[in-house]
């Protein structure tokens, strides 16, 4: 330590008042950019604690019934922040097999749960009644019932029809 100090001490005055000068130039711009930095938006978005859900068969939003679905779920999400998801029902492509999945849909709390492709709706048509307090909509054959209902295609594209279906069960 001792000889760090004898050479601050051989420096000439006018070295040392420039080390001195650069020194605190160097604080004083850290702490202007600090404070003077422009602010930026948080990258994060903001969800709200709503949420929709979206049950698939094994090839997930992937598949050729639940892409289109996933893509208007997508859609609603940038536009009212709601958090979306979905849950893949792997092989084999049961009623039986899937129903726990389903079940696990519900025990998270979605707002809504929808349900892509032949498998997704035959579970959720034969299931539904038993989860009272939960609201489904099915895109393709499927039953109606207090808690289901069969998205209407017939003047859109499954995807705006998706993002409908989510921005109104946010509102």
């Amino acid at each position: 330590m001792r000889g760090g100090c004898d050479r601050w001490r051989r420096l000439s005055p006018g070295w040392r008042a420039g080390v001195c000068v650069a020194v605190a130039a160097a604080v004083t711009g850290g702490v202007l950019f600090a404070v003077l930095r422009p602010s930026h938006e948080p990258r994060a978005r903001q969800y709200l604690a709503f949420k929709a859900c979206l049950l698939t068969d094994s090839h997930g939003i992937t598949g050729k019934d639940a892409a289109p679905v996933w893509k208007g779920m997508q859609r609603a999400s940038l536009k009212t922040h709601a958090k979306i998801q979905y849950l893949a029902v792997p092989d084999p492509a049961t009623v039986a097999n899937a129903r726990p999945y389903l079940a696990s849909l519900v025990q998270r709390h979605c707002g809504i749960i929808l349900a892509a492709g032949d498998l997704a709706t035959r579970t959720v048509t034969a299931n539904a009644p038993s989860f009272g307090t939960a609201r489904f909509v099915v895109f393709g054959v499927g039953g109606a019932g207090p808690n289901l209902v069969a998205a209407d295609t017939s003047a859109v594209t499954v995807p705006a029809a998706a993002e409908r279906v989510v921005s109104d069960a946010v509102a």
